[in-house]
């Protein structure tokens, strides 16, 4: 195949993508937004060609594209640039006459997934609380507005969570189980809807090689499993019991300060307040503020009392209140694609990666 342009190559989904494909010799195009998101992908060397362009500037993303083949945009972004993103990208794919753009959008467009028939081709649920699924739903609707008048083959594909090796949100996770101040929703019996980040760069390679291929598509692990079931392969291996972590209603969400902060900073012109804020912000400022809002660094990760009143994040209690895992047959009826990686595979990997970071100890036992 030709030329593979990434868009938001400097990410951690982005930069697995380029990693898979460099390895297998295909020529890659990594489009980034800063000098500074060149970083982890030097290590590719000339294997990569590397190019700096805004994905809300269609100008100059259309000179970042001329010659590609297929463009993936795995752009993350502040919620208040998606929709404006995906229309720029958009309009120069059309521009340096690109074959296919694959666009990732989430699985959060569709909400706690109440219903069954959450199918692949399902519009965007109606509302939405959170700043970024509110965008991905709009960007989503825009591009099924659009399809029909483009030149080009356009892919959606939503992802759920993707965890795993370089995860931040098993990161995140991490953190919370070995300090116990993680918490599980209705007992964790809410389903994770997650994807290893294997499985997703598998997925969004096995799209850009099918031809004549387009539309939408849920993408995720093959097995079900419950967050309690997830917190508890990892818990295993980070002197964590599950049985003893904090249990949160799914009725009710508790309020805390913390929690009314993170909400009013969620509302629409204020998010886009603070991201213009930021925006602004020197790197050493960001660092500096960042460290003072973490306090001191303690090298003792591990806790040995449960957190008996958790601070509960809105939307960790809101992903943990999702009740169906959206099918994912349509891309392996129409493509033939089957996650490789399997969850005990990936909980395997993760475990030996939070080794190398010192979070796993030898003689470590549950609880």
């Amino acid at each position: 195949m030709g030329t593979v342009t990434i868009i938001g190559a400097g990410g951690f989904v982005g930069t697995s993508l380029v990693e898979s494909l460099v390895l297998d010799g295909v020529p890659v195009r990594a489009v980034v937004r800063a000098y500074r998101n060149f970083a982890p992908l030097c290590r590719f060397g000339r294997m990569v060609s590397l190019q700096l362009a805004d994905a809300e500037d269609a100008v100059a993303l259309q000179r970042a594209l001329e010659g590609s083949a297929v463009v993936i945009n795995a752009t993350t972004g502040v919620p208040a640039g998606i929709v404006r993103s995906t229309q720029a990208i958009a309009a120069a794919c059309r521009a340096a006459g690109v074959g296919r753009l694959i666009h990732l959008s989430s699985a959060v467009v569709h909400g706690e997934m109440k219903s069954q028939s959450t199918a692949d081709d399902s519009p965007p649920i109606a509302r939405h609380w959170m700043p970024y699924a509110k965008a991905k739903a709009a960007a989503e609707i825009w591009l099924r507005e659009q399809m029909a008048h483009f030149p080009f083959e356009v892919v959606v594909l939503r992802p759920g969570i993707v965890w795993g090796v370089r995860s931040p949100h098993t990161m995140q996770i991490a953190e919370r189980l070995l300090d116990k101040s993680a918490f599980l929703v209705n007992e964790g019996n809410g389903i994770f809807n997650g994807i290893y980040i294997d499985n997703l760069v598998a997925a969004i390679r096995a799209c850009a090689y099918t031809p004549w291929l387009s539309g939408f598509f849920n993408v995720g692990d093959a097995e079900q499993v419950t967050w309690r079931e997830f917190y508890a392969a990892l818990g295993e291996h980070l002197d964590c019991d599950v049985r003893k972590l904090t249990n949160v209603s799914g009725s009710r969400f508790p309020w805390s300060i913390q929690a009314a902060v993170d909400y009013v900073q969620s509302l629409p012109g204020i998010n886009a307040l603070y991201h213009r804020f930021k925006a602004q912000l020197p790197d050493g400022a960001k660092s500096w503020i960042k460290s003072r809002l973490s306090g001191h660094v303690s090298y003792n990760r591990t806790a040995d009392e449960y957190e008996r009143v958790p601070v509960v994040d809105r939307e960790m209690w809101c992903l943990q209140r999702v009740r169906n895992k959206p099918p994912i047959k349509k891309i392996g009826g129409q493509i033939g694609f089957m996650p490789p990686i399997t969850f005990a595979a990936g909980i395997q990997k993760t475990v030996l990666w939070l080794k190398s970071l010192g979070y796993v100890q030898e003689t470590t036992s549950a609880a």
